[in-house]
């Protein structure tokens, strides 16, 4: 999580950048490329590139913009195959709260939840509980 805009009437924060993903993912298709070209093994660089893709699919950049200015929040994300763009008024949260989910493995995910007024709920994401806390009392102080 970056803040990119702290201002008195703007918060801006962002994840992790779909560059990050993409640098992580990068030697999955360079193995992959290498035994198609090099190899001639069409079958095996072929698994690793559709590795990479799903991969790929996951690394989602996550821009979260509240702006008092006009009373909205607007949360824009972006990856290989999405470009999604969601707003609402900030007069309609309710409460900031964080939110800790298992997996039936045991691995664990931290939300920050924004619940509105009419009972919807906006998650934002991010990948440590030491971020999330971060993000969380930003928005909160933020907000009131």
């Amino acid at each position: 999580m970056k803040v990119l805009k702290q201002t008195p009437t703007k918060l801006t924060i962002k994840t992790a950048s779909a560059w990050e993903g993409l640098l992580l993912i990068s030697p999955f298709i360079l193995i992959g490329l290498l035994q198609i070209i090099l190899a001639s093994n069409w079958i095996g660089g072929g698994i690793f590139l559709l590795f990479s893709l799903s991969l790929l699919d996951g690394a989602i950049d996550e821009t979260y913009i509240f702006d008092k200015t006009f009373s909205k929040m607007t949360i824009k994300r972006r990856g290989a195959w999405l470009h999604d763009v969601t707003e609402c008024s900030t007069h309609e949260i309710s409460a900031v709260e964080l939110e800790e989910v298992r997996d039936s493995e045991g691995n664990r995910s931290y939300y920050v939840d924004l619940w509105m007024f009419g009972g919807d709920l906006l998650c934002l994401r991010s990948y440590s509980l030491t971020e999330q806390h971060k993000m969380a009392d930003l928005i909160r102080i933020y907000l009131d």
